[in-house]
């Protein structure tokens, strides 16, 4: 009975561990790729496609979640990027974890100011920005 019990505590905190750790590389490849898409934006883009991971090691959600904490923190440091490098940053984080994220580039027209927006969507679905009103530039 005694040994179970240990051997279920022990389950627990491996468990436990295994979360601090998943977080801790999330809040570290989210640091990462924002400082990386804000000084090398070309060079990110270009290696974008290479870096799928073939399994996943975390959920959309969770990704999202944590990324969206340092937009929003670096919002209230007054330290906002542009579109460009949130979603350079956070298509970096998607695929490392395994998610197949893609770089959407968009356009509008008003009053005949032309305005440029970068979203993320996965399978064709946006998971970012809002991008009500914008005409989606397609390449093929």
């Amino acid at each position: 009975m005694e040994e179970s019990k240990d051997t279920w505590l022990l389950d627990m905190w491996k468990i436990k561990v295994n979360s601090w750790l998943e977080v801790l590389r999330l809040n570290v490849r989210t640091a990462v790729a924002l400082v990386r898409a804000r000084l090398f934006p070309a060079g990110e883009m270009r290696k974008l496609d290479g870096r799928l991971r073939k399994n996943r090691r975390c959920g959309e959600e969770k990704v999202l979640r944590y990324t969206g904490r340092w937009f929003t923190l670096l919002g209230k440091l007054g330290l906002r990027p542009s579109c460009l490098v949130r979603s350079l940053a956070l298509a970096r984080v998607l695929r490392e974890e395994g998610h197949d994220a893609h770089l959407v580039f968009g356009v509008r027209s008003d009053n005949g100011d032309m305005e440029g927006h970068c979203w993320v969507a996965i399978g064709g679905k946006p998971v970012s920005e809002n991008y009500a009103g914008f005409e989606e530039l397609r390449y093929e």
